[in-house]
């Protein structure tokens, strides 16, 4: 039910005004209710008032708000039991410094609300250096759906501490703590897992650790040398870091270790001794894991690879979002989706690259989901609560799926640079929006 504030002359501070029109849906109203706006409550006496129209709530005109609540925006309203719940409110940490925002960087998230009629409520976008554990507000700047079409829609004021935080920014660890003591699960993409994590947390399920290559932590080269005698060539990742520079492929031939990387491109080390030296100086200054090397089905000159977008929608489960390939460099270490190479549709790759018919294809992508909805679901039973997720996934030459990777933060604008699939990047950017307004309780 969509709401507008009215403020009512009332001496008593802690009042609220319900229209007449409610009693028809309930039989009880309890007179003394808990008033919630984001994670602030207050118990409040309730009057119900023929003066007030239908969709609106009346607020005492001596209530001392410690918050912006602006009175022109639609609010929806949850009554269960003697909790009135006004909101959704949602805050989308997509800074991470107040210094960041500029009207240019706000701008770039319009598209964002533009199923902002479906959602409602109190929506604004704040740094993370903002959300103090201490205060009730957070500074920011919310979303005016009223602004002219030659104003920005996004308004500058403190408001209550929310319902829900949408994370879309990398923080430190302090800023995460406190976030997590204020609200917990209510914040989402919550805990950054690194590439051994993930690994830790998927290999026990059997059927995900079929689509799996095998991983172990770099320790030594004795250590590189047990995987290599298992597999014949495996990559070396950081645990921690995303800089595809730093990822090597590496062989064992007839005249020693080869590393291969997409920066300086092949060393070759003819003794253990020397490789050794090599490895020792890159887990020096940071951690490395061991991966099987699986290799992407080629067309032509290029490999193969896909990117599955995962998100929860207003029913709080798992759905593709879309499914994008890339033909890129055929000795490519990684998917790399940057704006490099040939990109294609899901469906257009398989059908030009393993030559699938329309079943096929099908039953194909429906594998891909099927493993990738697994894989979320068991992310969100060990790590975290997450709604907005980027696989990268390749098919090999016997058209075995592998799941090679998955990120928190990725880039949202891919659907339009790569395939001009502007329907697809709008269904990206507002979906973590519908299920956060489920995930603060309020129903589509």
């Amino acid at each position: 039910m969509k709401l507008y504030i009215k403020w009512i002359p009332a001496k008593k501070a802690n009042m609220i005004f319900l229209p007449e029109s409610i009693m028809d849906e309930r039989k009880v109203i309890p007179r003394r209710m808990i008033l919630q706006v984001g994670i602030w409550r207050r118990e409040v006496e309730v009057e119900i008032s023929n003066g007030i129209p239908e969709n609106a709530i009346g607020l005492s005109s001596a209530i001392k708000l410690p918050f912006e609540l602006p009175e022109h925006l639609p609010y929806e309203m949850e009554i269960r039991g003697r909790k009135l719940h006004l909101g959704p409110v949602i805050a989308f940490m997509a800074f991470r410094e107040d210094q960041d925002i500029t009207p240019e960087s706000l701008n770039a998230y319009k598209d964002y609300l533009s199923s902002y009629s479906d959602i409602r409520g109190l929506i604004y976008i704040c740094a993370a250096n903002k959300t103090y554990s201490s205060a009730q507000t957070i500074e920011g700047y919310y979303y005016d759906p009223a602004a002219k079409e030659d104003e920005t829609p996004w308004k500058y004021g403190f408001f209550p501490y929310p319902d829900v935080i949408y994370r879309k920014i990398d923080v430190k660890k302090p800023v995460y703590d406190r976030i997590i003591s204020k609200i917990g699960e209510n914040m989402f993409n919550s805990y950054l897992f690194n590439k051994w994590e993930l690994w830790q947390w998927l290999s026990p399920y059997p059927y995900l650790r079929e689509h799996l290559p095998y991983t172990q932590q770099l320790k030594n080269v004795q250590s590189l040398d047990h995987m290599l005698s298992l597999y014949g060539a495996v990559y070396l990742k950081p645990i921690e870091t995303r800089n595809e520079k730093r990822l090597f492929k590496v062989d064992q031939t007839c005249s020693g270790y080869c590393f291969v990387d997409e920066s300086a491109g092949e060393r070759c080390f003819p003794s253990q001794e020397e490789a050794a030296e090599f490895l020792n100086g890159l887990i020096t200054h940071e951690d490395y894991l061991i991966q099987q090397a699986v290799s992407a089905k080629r067309y032509g000159d290029h490999r193969l690879d896909f990117r599955v977008i995962l998100q929860k929608n207003s029913s709080k489960h798992w759905n593709c979002s879309g499914i994008i390939a890339r033909l890129g460099d055929i000795t490519g270490i990684t998917a790399n989706f940057d704006r490099s190479g040939i990109f294609l549709t899901g469906k257009e790759a398989l059908r030009k690259v393993f030559q699938m018919n329309e079943r096929e294809v099908f039953l194909k992508e429906q594998e891909m989901m099927d493993l990738c909805i697994s894989a979320c679901k068991t992310l969100d039973k060990c790590g975290g609560n997450y709604a907005d997720l980027a696989i990268d996934m390749i098919i090999d030459e016997s058209l075995k799926v592998w799941l090679m990777d998955i990120h928190q933060l990725y880039d949202h604008k891919l659907p339009l640079y790569s395939i001009q699939d502007r329907q697809m990047y709008l269904k990206v950017v507002t979906t973590p929006f519908e299920y956060a307004k489920s995930l603060a309780g309020f129903s589509s």
